[in-house]
């Protein structure tokens, strides 16, 4: 009796372990044939594993012909399938013109999936159906997750809207997103809406390295478009959110004190309001902050004409102002062929202020009057070679430079 049992025990499992590598065999042959991806080997494969829905939302894609009953046995068979809800939308929407079903398959999706996909499905289809509430909505949710660059989102927001308040509610306090928002606002040449962004930029990352959320590489170059375009006040804006911020050290400047970082103690940013040197040939510039002051070396090599330093000011239009130096120099005599000058920015006929030659006296000074129609200007430091002279060899160290109205 015990024998017999034991037969009936190992026949089970002889037939339980025939049937599993049965099984695995026809599971194999099906994820193979699927893998596929042919006309024929994918009907296949839903043959030999008829109940993944997978495959049945695959083969949809194959027979077009009957890709709405296949769509619909796929999420049967898996209800999260998340693109074959949308799959369905796309096809009542587009082919069906049936709006309310498509709307209920896309929302569906986002029910069983909260990434991306159908967040940004359901914000394409309220942009194409023109309803503004959800699609606002959904941009917004879109926004909160995004992996990718938000671009087409905010391109999708201003289409839709002119409000740039309504569209900033949208944007969530995400780094990435607000530094993207920031970018995109400069390139569509909206800059007055630029400044509130950096704002928030600066709050949602306190007590963070700014350089890791563009500082530097972004931000940095962003101010300096807007000074180029003679955006004085948003520019400002941004100057006053990275200083409070402690982004920067140096504090905004004023019509009244135009000029930052005139004794040279803060290592420059080389961008926006602080000075900036210009890479040319045959200079060397070295800053010595702990001796407040800054070196131009000239090779020799330098071009006839080249810019040496330079920095944004803003100035009242048509006023007086004294611009104060202190230069010694090594190795260079008067007339030594480097002199200030103040380029007014946004005017069509721009018309430069030239100071008399930098090494005049141990201490300079120049007044002039700021130019009529420009609240901005850039203040150049420049070398042009005197006549008769050879090029520069030598250095001229600056220890302060200050500029104030009279």
């Amino acid at each position: 009796m015990a024998a017999s049992l034991s037969r009936v025990v190992r026949y089970a499992f002889a037939a339980v372990a025939l049937a599993g590598a049965y099984f695995c065999f026809v599971f194999a042959r099906a994820s193979y044939l699927f893998q596929q991806d042919t006309a024929a080997s994918v009907p296949a494969a839903v043959r030999l594993a008829p109940y993944d829905g997978s495959y049945v939302a695959r083969l949809a894609g194959w027979q077009p012909d009957k890709k709405i009953g296949l769509l619909h046995r796929a999420v049967e068979l898996n209800p999260f399938d998340a693109d074959s809800w949308i799959q369905l939308g796309l096809a009542a929407e587009m082919e069906q013109r049936d709006t309310a079903a498509a709307e209920r398959y896309y929302l569906q999706a986002s029910k069983v999936d909260r990434m991306f996909l159908p967040r940004w499905t359901l914000t394409n289809f309220y942009f194409r159906q023109e309803r503004s509430s959800e699609f606002f909505l959904w941009a917004k949710a879109s926004l909160q997750i995004t992996p990718y660059p938000a671009d087409p989102v905010f391109a999708q927001m201003w289409l839709m809207s002119q409000d740039p308040q309504r569209i900033a509610a949208c944007v969530p306090d995400r780094p990435g997103i607000l530094l993207q928002y920031a970018s995109f606002l400069a390139n569509a040449h909206q800059y007055e809406f630029v400044a509130p962004v950096v704002k928030r930029l600066t709050i949602a990352t306190t007590g963070r390295n700014p350089v890791e959320y563009g500082r530097d590489d972004q931000i940095g170059p962003l101010e300096d478009r807007l000074l180029a375009a003679g955006d004085v006040e948003p520019a400002l804006e941004i100057w006053k959110s990275l200083n409070q911020a402690r982004w920067i050290a140096l504090a905004a400047p004023t019509p009244a004190h135009p000029i930052t970082n005139g004794d040279f103690r803060v290592p420059l940013f080389e961008h926006g309001f602080d000075w900036q040197f210009l890479n040319s040939s045959g200079l060397t510039v070295e800053q010595a902050p702990d001796q407040h002051s800054l070196r131009i070396a000239f090779s020799g090599d330098e071009a006839e004409h080249c810019v040496l330093l330079q920095e944004y000011v803003p100035l009242d239009p048509n006023r007086a102002y004294r611009l104060s130096w202190t230069a010694e120099a090594s190795g260079l005599e008067s007339p030594s062929g480097i002199t200030w000058q103040v380029h007014p920015i946004g005017e069509e006929k721009q018309i430069s202020l030239v100071a008399g030659d930098l090494l005049s006296g141990p201490e300079g000074t120049w007044d002039f009057q700021s130019p009529n129609g420009s609240k901005l200007s850039l203040l150049t430091l420049e070398y042009t070679r005197p006549a008769g002279q050879v090029r520069a060899n030598g250095s001229v160290v600056l220890q302060q430079v200050s500029m104030q109205e009279r």
